[in-house]
């Protein structure tokens, strides 16, 4: 998480790491609203992104690994709190790697689903 500065300027967290996937949070504040006053897409896309990324590359132990292919559907607007995602890795493969992820306002309610597919590189 540290080497990437665009996930630290968005101020995503992990906050616990499972077997299968890891815990993120991403706390709401003005500059990441859109014009409606919610969760501008593109952070909810990144939390997804990230949580899935981070996940499949500490299950790698490090090795690179770059996005190939990104799916999310918004669900329920958010405004205030935090957003926390739950990535889940699905199959990691010799070449590549799927996960999904769940992400969920303060109040449990889910707000969007994704799923990530990663080209597993060679370090």
């Amino acid at each position: 998480m540290e080497r990437i500065s665009f996930n630290q300027h968005l101020g995503l967290r992990v906050t616990r790491v499972y077997r299968d996937g890891i815990g993120m949070e991403c706390v709401i504040e003005p500059h990441k609203l859109n014009l409606l006053g919610t969760l501008h897409g593109g952070v909810t896309a990144t939390l997804v992104d990230a949580a899935a990324g981070v996940a499949i590359i500490g299950h790698l132990g490090g090795r690179p690994a770059t996005t190939v292919d990104l799916t999310v559907s918004y669900l329920r607007p958010v405004t205030q709190g935090k957003v926390h995602a739950r990535s889940r890795i699905v199959k990691m493969g010799k070449t590549l790697a799927f996960a999904t992820v769940e992400v969920k306002d303060s109040h449990g309610r889910m707000i969007a689903t994704g799923s990530a597919t990663y080209m597993l590189l060679e370090s």
